[in-house]
């Protein structure tokens, strides 16, 4: 039996985080899709949140990707996931916190969009993606003080940023990335386990979009 098992769905940016760092600590685990879904009876019947991702580890059931992820950090020390220093650590977190209320969250705007029919709504997508924007110019500019690990902040960014170019170039408004961002996502997309959190999400979020627009 595997040492962890790892709840969650392709589709999900924070799954994607939390299935790279325990591929990064080579841990012995088992991705399973939630149970009737998540948030379903029987899911929270295991991970009581009802979110994705979810991790069981023996007795320790933990829901949130950064919460997750620092444990898996701090119980497998190698490779190490966090910077030395104090300094360091905070702005890593700080990353990710801006990752998971900012970043991700400019993409998710267009989400509702996308399902009612994006043709017929141009303000609000003009308005989603000059958000996604923003939310990435006060990312390089975050970056600029942040330590090169890879690190968990590191980490986070990929597929999220496949998330929201996937999304602008369906929208016909094609999304560059600021340099300072595009560089240092190069590199960590060259990792083998962030290569393969890529190539999961890809196809499912392709999947997602052909659902409310066909072509």
């Amino acid at each position: 039996m595997a040492e962890f098992t790892l709840y969650g769905i392709a589709l999900s940016a924070y799954v994607a985080k939390v299935r790279i760092v325990l591929e990064m600590k080579r841990a012995d685990h088992v991705e399973l899709p939630p149970p009737d879904g998540y948030g379903s009876a029987a899911y929270r019947a295991i991970v009581p949140a009802g979110s994705v991702p979810g991790l069981v580890h023996g007795d320790v059931v933990l829901s949130d990707s950064n919460a997750i992820a620092e444990y898996l950090d701090e119980l497998i020390p190698d490779p190490p996931l966090m910077p030395a220093d104090p300094a360091g650590r905070a702005r890593v977190r700080m990353v990710l916190g801006f990752h998971d209320t900012r970043l991700e969250a400019s993409a998710r705007t267009l989400y509702p969009v996308i399902r009612a029919g994006w043709r017929s709504r141009p303000e609000a997508v003009a308005a989603g993606l000059d958000g996604m924007v923003a939310a990435l110019e006060r990312l390089e500019a975050m970056l600029a003080d942040v330590p090169r690990g890879p690190f968990l902040s590191d980490l986070a960014l990929p597929v999220t940023l496949q998330t929201m170019t996937m999304i602008a170039a369906r929208l016909e408004r094609p999304l560059q990335l600021p340099p300072g961002i595009a560089g240092r996502v190069e590199a960590v997309a060259a990792l083998p386990a962030v290569a393969r959190s890529l190539a999961l999400h890809r196809p499912a979020l392709a999947e997602w979009l052909d659902r409310f627009d066909p072509g």
